[in-house]
């Protein structure tokens, strides 16, 4: 069986900064079902380079713009790149043109059983249009926001999101909060007649193998990490925030920040400001053995995102990697994997609330060790489910039956 991959990003190897998750995703389907033959169409990145080769399969780069420099949207992420300056809109036109005509070349050249879209703007409006046009089957993966901000745009965006979805062979979601959103556009009739499952992205075996320090609080310094973007509905500007308060009780804190993004220069601002600068620390990109260090000692790992009606956290997965190495998890109610959080596995705090994000932080310093051990080791398990093996097997028992 012969498929097609189209998506916004596909490492070529460790150093690249965008996410690895396709790759994974490809990589345990393969491994659960080889007689796919995966193709891969992704955007050019700032190296310029036409394809290359990735554990034997053949990834194709569509350049859409003509200065290298520029072709940035798979490393900064579309959305946040939108929301930078008016020259990366209108770079979006020709992003658009050039995948469509890219897409089109490759089905020409491969003829495909079935093409396969990540994220569904503009992935998956592109693959429809060319799908409907060679009449291949297609399929998609809404990652988060995407259908969010479909949705806003009146009847327009809920037209497309329907048009899309019915064409359908099959879709799925990453969380129930992103499934929601896509379903919410049909009446509970009109939902029979499609084939959907909600199947999150999973992590590497890797953060399963971290040997974990069993102290927490050590020495009163509270040791915690953030990784992921620097964009407003991550909440990272809560966060610094609510340790200024926590400062002001005294306690001894550091926060190491992995992650680049619009806000960094702001939030840098935000820090100096608030008189932070001995406590918050910005590392930018790093890769996994870089991070390893700050999460195998971190007391918590903290995913402040907030709900915005424009932007809907889809996981994040950075929270499964730190629940699989036995960090304890400080978490937002508002994030897309809020259904596998609970006070068993993790510490809620309510999106949005700087003063109860606070108050959690405290109740952490003075919360007894072994009830902290417990719910790490809950985190822990929650975690198992999210092997890319059980991941990949999920979307090849469903997708490919």
């Amino acid at each position: 069986m012969k498929v097609i991959v189209n998506t916004s990003t596909f490492k070529e190897n460790d150093s690249d900064k965008i996410t690895g998750v396709i790759n994974e995703l490809v990589e345990s389907i393969s491994k659960n079902n080889q007689s796919i033959e995966f193709t891969i169409l992704k955007p050019m990145g700032t190296n310029g380079k036409k394809s290359f080769t990735k554990e034997n399969i053949k990834v194709y780069c569509y350049r859409y713009f003509w200065v290298n420099r520029y072709q940035n949207f798979g490393e900064i992420g579309l959305k946040p790149s939108l929301q930078k300056n008016y020259f990366n809109i209108f770079k979006l036109l020709f992003f658009l043109i050039s995948q469509y005509f890219s897409l089109e070349k490759l089905v020409k050249k491969t003829n495909p059983d079935l093409i396969y879209a990540h994220w569904f703007f503009p992935q998956a409006i592109i693959t429809f249009l060319v799908a409907r046009k060679y009449h291949v089957k297609f399929m998609f993966t809404s990652h988060g926001s995407d259908v969010q901000l479909l949705n806003t745009l009146g009847p327009v965006g809920r037209l497309i999101v329907r048009k899309v979805t019915e064409k359908a062979y099959k879709y799925t979601a990453v969380s129930n909060l992103t499934m929601q959103e896509i379903n919410k556009n049909f009446s509970t009739k009109e939902l029979k007649k499609h084939d959907y499952l909600t199947i999150p992205m999973g992590i590497d075996e890797k953060y399963f193998n971290i040997k974990k320090s069993n102290t927490f609080n050590n020495d009163n310094l509270l040791k915690m990490v953030y990784v992921g973007r620097l964009i407003d509905y991550k909440g990272v500007d809560l966060l610094i925030k609510s340790l200024s308060l926590f400062k002001s009780r005294e306690k001894k804190f550091k926060l190491d920040i992995f992650g680049t993004g619009i806000l960094e220069s702001s939030l840098k601002q935000m820090v100096k400001n608030l008189g932070l600068e001995n406590n918050i620390t910005f590392h930018g990109f790093k890769s996994f053995n870089d991070k390893l260090s700050y999460i195998k000692y971190a007391d918590l790992f903290v995913v402040p995102s907030i709900y915005k009606k424009t932007q809907l956290e889809g996981g994040p997965l950075t929270l499964i990697e730190a629940m699989a190495s036995k960090t304890l998890c400080l978490v937002s109610d508002s994030i897309g994997f809020i259904t596998h959080c609970n006070e068993n596995n993790s510490i809620i705090f309510r999106s949005g609330d700087i003063e109860d994000l606070e108050l959690k932080l405290n109740q952490f310093t003075e919360m007894d060790r072994e009830k902290l051990n417990k719910i790490r080791d809950e985190g822990f398990k929650t975690a198992n489910y999210f092997k890319f093996l059980n991941i990949g097997k999920l979307h090849s028992e469903f997708l490919f039956r």
